[in-house]
């Protein structure tokens, strides 16, 4: 018989077994060999449906953070060239697509190196197509990157080369890569102000094709506007160029240069990138009233160099110690006693000047003009008159020659007259289409009305030099009180230079 204790033992028991196995509580038996699941492993189950959700939604983000925006520049590889597009892989999920249109927009021998496995620049212009594919764009990725380019060169100050490709109205169109840039015409050296619509056009014409140095001066994206500049990248080039001539020119060093500009007092001579002055007075042995009478823009000349001046940044050129002096052979051509034709080429207080030969020129004093009995000797001669004088002294080492008109032989003065003038009429008649033939050539030069128009622009500078000359032949006349000619003509370099400021 069993105690009370025992009994409740067993109904607890009984109890709790009911509670913990429904299928006992239900009255059934469980099956052979099945495992009961416990609470530990329902736990385990339900962690692992949470990561795998975790998971997939990284992925989405991760997949969502890698899709560019559009407008982004990106590098990308040609994974495939089709017959209309290029399939573009950008690091994406997505590949993207270049079309034939964007293909049409680039230059023929760009696109025929589009190969499988090519690093490529490429925009975002659409994120997305019917296909899921991204489009893109070459063509405005080069532009871009040429205008971030052109960017970094306006706040850098960096000059660059370029070609230049056309021209309109307001100036030049030069190739920047991808992009167009414009150089104003302010900004164009060389291309004066006065110049008509027909020969500016003509201008700007003969510069298509040259490679100029250029300055950024604006970049407006926006409004796809490039402006460059010709005019400072040359005056900063030329200025650290003609810098580090300085240091590897000497005096006397014989280099070719070329002639950029003419003016009254002398020619501009490129020399290797910087400018050089060859005053009117070194460009030959001949007196010049203008250096166009002998030398025209673009035209390669040998120079030597005269002067350098670093403090003044100056270089002084003499193209006549290059050309051979025709007074080391004077006395060769020429004899004391010998009665010649010469040509008068200026009248002065104390006397007139007279032409031999290019390069030869001789004092006729006021005391040879005429005999004593003449009141007003100067009056007897003017500039140009083809007279016959006599050689009273040569003096080579000197550069002078003394002559005398009074003093001439006038039988062998008038058979040099009346023979010269002979011989000038049968060239004349050996050359009858002469009159013809300049008319011709004076039609097919339409430079001729810019040439009068710079002669008269000339003028005022002209009345300088003339009052200069003035001064000089005063000085001349101290010089020849005994009748011996004196060059008279200073060299007035210093004063010209300055203008080769306002140029550059």
């Amino acid at each position: 018989m069993m105690s009370e204790s025992e009994k409740l033992g067993d109904d607890a028991e009984n109890t709790e077994v009911e509670q913990t196995d429904p299928e006992l509580q239900a009255g059934q038996e469980p099956e052979a060999g099945q495992e009961q699941q416990t609470d530990d492993e329902q736990q385990t189950d339900d962690e692992q449906q949470t990561d795998e959700m975790l998971f997939e939604q990284y992925l989405a983000e991760e997949e969502d953070l890698s899709l560019p925006e559009r407008g982004d520049l990106r590098e990308g590889i040609v994974v495939e060239v089709r017959s209309n597009e290029l399939l573009v892989n950008i690091g994406a999920k997505r590949d993207g697509i270049v079309p034939q249109s964007d293909l049409n927009r680039l230059e023929e021998e760009y696109v025929d190196t589009l190969r499988e496995g090519e690093t490529v620049p490429v925009v975002v212009s659409k994120l997305t197509t019917s296909e899921g594919m991204l489009v893109l764009s070459i063509a405005d990725a080069l532009q871009k990157k040429d205008w971030l380019v052109a960017e970094k060169m306006l706040e850098s100050g960096e000059i660059t080369v370029r070609k230049v490709v056309g021209f309109n109205k307001g100036g030049l169109l030069a190739d920047f890569d991808h992009l167009r840039g414009f150089i104003p015409a302010s900004h164009i050296v060389g291309l004066p102000r006065n110049m008509n619509e027909e020969q500016r056009n003509e201008r700007l014409q003969q510069i298509v094709g040259q490679e100029l140095p250029v300055k950024v001066i604006e970049v407006e994206r926006q409004r796809r506007r490039l402006v460059l500049s010709y005019r400072l990248a040359e005056r900063e080039y030329r200025a650290g160029r003609k810098a580090q001539l300085f240091e590897e020119l000497e005096v006397g060093a014989v280099i070719d240069g070329e002639v950029r500009s003419l003016r009254p007092f002398g020619a501009f001579v490129d020399i290797g990138g910087a400018d050089g002055l060859l005053h009117v007075s070194e460009i030959g042995w001949t007196p010049v009233s203008h250096p166009r009478d002998v030398l025209k823009v673009g035209e390669r000349i040998q120079v030597e160099i005269l002067r350098l001046d670093p403090e003044r940044s100056r270089i002084a050129l003499s193209r006549k110690r290059l050309l051979s002096n025709p007074w080391e052979s004077i006395e060769e051509r020429y004899r004391v006693n010998d009665t010649i034709l010469v040509t008068v080429t200026r009248v002065i207080d104390f006397g007139a000047f007279a032409q031999l030969e290019p390069g030869i020129e001789g004092l006729i004093h006021i005391s040879e003009l005429a005999d004593i009995t003449v009141a007003e000797p100067l009056k007897m001669v003017s500039s140009g008159d083809r007279i016959p004088v006599k050689i009273l002294r040569i003096h080579p080492d000197r550069q002078r020659i003394g002559l005398s008109r009074r003093q001439a032989d006038e039988i062998v003065g008038q058979a040099l007259l009346e023979s010269e003038a002979e011989s000038f009429e049968a060239d004349t008649a050996e050359e009858p289409e002469a009159a013809v033939a300049e008319a011709e050539v004076a039609a097919d030069e339409p430079e001729a009305a810019v040439d009068e128009a710079e002669a008269a622009a000339d003028e005022a500078e002209a009345a300088v030099d003339e009052a200069e000359a003035v001064v000089e032949e005063t000085d001349e006349d101290s010089e020849s009180e005994d009748g011996e000619e004196t060059s008279g003509e200073e060299n007035s370099e210093d004063d010209a230079t300055d203008g080769s400021e306002e140029r550059t």
